[in-house]
């Protein structure tokens, strides 16, 4: 090993590697802002850059046709087979987020919640129509 002041050794014992001490400044520079970088989050997927359209909460489901409709409530009423129809009204609030244009007779799935002002609907999903079979 040379024994000037401006080259060092990076791994003890092999004299093979020798760099410069301006090299080994910027290489330690180097790693000390791709480490800050890494701990930084900066290699972390980004957020979601519309968090408006992240889905509500909302504790249950309700699906069935629209029966009832207004500004502030939706009345939807279901038919499983070999029970009698269910009808549920749901409030709709200024944050309820509501896919699909709304009218009677629409299927539509409802996420809500259960408050103490009754069930709130929090999301509204309306379903395409399935088309009917041709027949010939």
């Amino acid at each position: 090993m040379t024994g000037t002041s401006n080259e060092a050794s990076l791994i003890p014992g092999l004299t093979a590697l020798v760099y410069d001490a301006s090299v080994q400044a910027r290489f330690a520079t180097l790693l000390m802002v791709a480490g800050t970088l890494l701990t930084s989050g900066w290699s972390q997927q980004p957020a979601k850059a519309d968090s408006a359209k992240s889905e509500p909460k909302y504790d249950q489901t309700f699906s069935g046709l629209i029966v009832e409709l207004s500004a502030t409530k939706i009345t939807v009423s279901r038919s499983i087979l070999g029970k009698p129809a269910e009808k549920r009204t749901f409030s709709i609030k200024p944050d309820t987020r509501i896919e699909g244009k709304l009218r009677v007779h629409a299927k539509v799935t409802v996420g809500f919640v259960t408050t103490d002002q009754g069930d709130v609907a929090r999301l509204v999903v309306v379903r395409p129509a399935q088309k009917q079979p041709d027949k010939k």
